[in-house]
């Protein structure tokens, strides 16, 4: 069984076909997407949902809401949380631009820039020799 709790405020937004959103904070850095068969959405119209706890099993995810004090339970067939990871890619081995590849599309953009340039460019790459590998 896995559980998540995330601490809100939460705004609510039914989306259609018994799903319904629920965002925390602005920019955005939770967003919970819940399926709700018949009325159990009911429980996430009203404003103020301090925290979310998330519960799946076998059968679907017990959500548990907490305003102020107060819980109540939804039971939701899913669940997906999307949380933002702003620093996500800074483990991975990306390619860089060194200093001379930096200073060499500053000049491209540049030449881009004044009128005619494009053209300029264009006789610049005709004019060097092919290679044949």
């Amino acid at each position: 069984m896995t559980r998540q709790t995330l601490s809100g405020p939460f705004l609510t937004q039914y989306l259609g076909n018994g799903v319904w959103s629920l965002a925390r904070g602005v920019p955005v850095t939770a967003q919970v997407y819940l399926r709700i068969e018949g009325r159990g959405g009911d429980a996430l119209q009203k404003a103020d949902i301090s925290s979310l706890q998330l519960e799946w099993h076998a059968r679907g995810v017990t959500v548990r809401i907490a305003r102020h004090g107060a819980v109540g339970v939804v039971e939701a067939h899913t669940a997906i949380i999307h949380e933002a990871r702003p620093r996500l890619y800074d483990v991975l081995p990306l390619p860089g631009f060194d200093s001379k590849a930096k200073r060499f599309w500053r000049r491209i953009f540049l030449l881009m820039r004044i009128p005619g340039g494009r053209h300029l460019l264009r006789l610049i790459v005709r004019a060097r020799p092919t290679r044949k590998g």
